[in-house]
């Protein structure tokens, strides 16, 4: 039984019995706090009497112990007592010896502590105890001096250039680049340094200390969005749909000149419009492999110096529209009426021959006498009065100068997107398919992922020019996507869904699963499934939207970074506060908030150069030239 005023153990550590209360101990510890204990979750180290934790005494002869002590070779070494001890190696046993003699023991450098017991170590482990401890001063001593450079190389403004990296500082560079991409929490060693613990602090030093350079982005790698495309395999075309022979009509495959992933093309019969869909859903069901991959991607992620598929490489090859002689598609044949309202929806899975061609091209075309001339001119027309109807019925169109920046072979370059004829022309057939698969989905009550919107929030009066349509923009609610139908009220569309880009976004996919299923007799997915795959694609495409926006953001910033002299034109497009303003800078696409006094109006145009990068933060401020 313990005795009070004795010294314990209490979980490996030493405490200082005060007194019985009944059946437990009151105990104190090494904090100075208080507990109460069983015996049982006590070993004795000294029976005392102490009224408080002594000091360890100082000295003793631990060497001439453990010669006394040491077990032969291959022999173990005898368990003793910490009083026994210390009565070998102070010459005494006092609450102080049999303290230092366990704490000796902790140390493990001549004894091994086991509970209160003191084991003596052979040679061997002596030896291999002696290696270990080198071995970690060596490393505390590197660890010493790798902090000393890393602090001088942190001064910005040293007179002396600060050392350069040694080969031996990769482990410890590897842990501040750990935080900086956003894999550790915390770094002892960023606190140590002095830099702070913030992914966006470890940045900003490895980019002080030329470790890193502009060129890297760590914004994937902190979201944990997979930078590489799938690789596994998709199975052949099921077959269990017979393709209709669409290779008659002129079909159009219409996008951006760099655009690589032909997903939609469009036709005209004479009398009703086709939009023609890639057709990934013949080989992937749900569940198979390729489809449990895209699930949990949600999307394609676009970078400027990358693109990490939804889809294997394999698809792109196999059901990109125009890639080959004969495209396979699911195709939706789309009657209207004088009015432009949807009519008739037909769905077939089908074969056609496809013409790729770009946005400015296709406008040339449209106004020559070439040869589709005369469709792209009917497709015009029809674009025009569904977007008619469209804003008779409430949607909001928004028009804001978009850029897009890209990484080719190390080179930035930032780039306006044209605004043209078929660009318009290829979005309102999008609408439209998007608006008759989702009514064909309806009319046969097929469970299926309606994306809906509500009404936008009121606003009395809007203003003019851009400053309007960022009002517009802020005016929006978010999509819902899910098995529910409901009218998408910013598109001004009673029915909606998202069909037309199944290579890149998984609620397309998904669509077009349904409808395959649908059109060859199979069981489909059932209203709560297509829920739960909406909501966690959703989900799960979230994180790369936000990469998307970061490495936008950084590299547009590496761009001014390279280009220090840049001088543009900002538009000022909403107050920001008592004297404050958002501006909007078409030509990089970024947004900013300046102070710039009361005394401007919306739309007002300034003339800016740079006047900050913050890189790792993403913030850049610009000043009136």
């Amino acid at each position: 039984m313990i005795a009070p005023k004795s010294i314990a153990l209490y979980k490996n550590r030493p405490a200082l019995v005060l007194e019985r209360l009944g059946d437990k101990l009151d105990i104190r510890v090494e904090d100075g706090s208080s507990l109460k204990v069983r015996d049982k979750d006590l070993e004795e180290l000294h029976p005392g009497p102490a009224t408080s934790m002594p000091a360890p005494a100082e000295g003793g002869d631990f060497e001439t112990a453990w010669s006394v002590l040491a077990p032969g070779e291959g022999e173990e070494g005898s368990p003793q007592s910490a009083r026994e001890l210390a009565e070998l190696v102070f010459g005494m046993a006092g609450p102080a010896e049999t303290l230092a003699v366990w704490l000796e023991g902790q140390r493990g450098r001549v004894f091994r502590a086991e509970g209160a017991a003191l084991v003596p170590l052979s040679q061997v482990e002596r030896d291999r105890e002696g290696e270990k401890r080198a071995r970690k001063e060596g490393e505390a001593a590197e660890r010493a001096a790798f902090v000393e450079r890393a602090r001088q190389a942190f001064k910005k403004r040293a007179e002396i250039p600060p050392p350069a990296f040694e080969e031996g500082d990769s482990r410890f560079l590897a842990e501040l680049e750990a935080l900086a991409y956003g894999k550790a929490g915390k770094c002892k060693l960023a606190t140590e340094i002095g830099i702070g613990d913030s992914p966006e602090d470890a940045h900003s030093w490895l980019l002080a200390t030329g470790r890193w350079d502009r060129s890297v982005n760590p914004h994937p790698r902190r979201s944990g969005c997979p930078t590489a495309s799938p690789r596994v395999e998709i199975g052949p075309d099921l077959g269990d749909v017979p393709r209709r022979d669409l290779r008659h009509l002129e079909s159009w495959a219409i996008d951006n000149a760099w655009s690589n992933d032909p997903d939609d093309a469009i036709s005209w019969d004479g009398e009703a419009v086709w939009i023609h869909v890639a057709d990934p859903a013949s080989a992937i069901l749900p569940d198979c492999a390729a489809d449990k991959e895209a699930f949990a991607r949600g999307l394609t992620l676009y970078l400027p110096e990358l693109t990490s598929t939804l889809l294997p490489p394999e698809a792109l090859e196999r059901f990109g529209l125009g890639l080959a002689p004969e495209s396979p598609a699911l195709s939706f044949r789309v009657g209207l009426s004088e009015d432009g309202a949807v009519a008739s929806v037909e769905a077939t899975a089908s074969i056609l021959r496809v013409r790729r061609t770009h946005y400015a091209e296709a406008d040339a075309i449209a106004d020559s006498g070439a040869a589709g001339a005369e469709g792209l001119r009917k497709l015009g027309q029809i674009a025009e009065l569904r977007q008619r109807r469209r804003l008779e019925n409430g949607a909001i169109d928004i028009e804001i100068p978009e850029v897009r920046v890209f990484v080719r072979d190390g080179v930035i370059s930032i780039e306006a997107l044209p605004k043209t004829r078929s660009s318009g022309i290829v979005r309102e057939m999008m609408l439209l398919a998007g608006e008759a698969a989702a009514r064909w989905a309806f009319e046969r009550k097929l469970p299926f992922p309606y994306y809906s919107q509500e009404s936008p929030g009121e606003a009395s009066s809007l203003p003019e020019g851009l400053a309007g349509e960022f009002a517009k923009r802020r005016l929006m609610r978010a999509g819902i996507t899910g098995p529910t139908p409901g009218a998408h009220r910013g598109l001004g569309l009673p029915f909606y869904s998202q069909a037309t880009s199944p290579l890149r976004r998984y609620a397309d996919l998904l669509a077009h699963m349904q409808i395959r299923s649908a059109l060859a007799g199979r069981e489909t997915l059932d209203e709560d499934e297509v829920m739960r795959r909406s909501a966690l694609a959703q989900a799960a495409g979230a994180p790369n939207r936000q990469t998307e926006r970061a490495s936008q953001a950084h590299w547009t910033l590496a761009w001014l970074l390279g280009n220090p002299l840049w001088q543009g034109e900002g538009i000022i497009v909403g107050a920001a506060g008592p004297g404050a303003w958002q501006v909007h800078v078409p030509s990089l696409g970024l947004e900013t908030r300046m102070k710039l006094g009361s005394n401007r109006a919306l739309n007002g145009r300034l003339a800016l150069r740079v006047a900050r990068i913050d890189l790792p933060r993403l913030d850049v401020g610009f000043q009136e030239c």
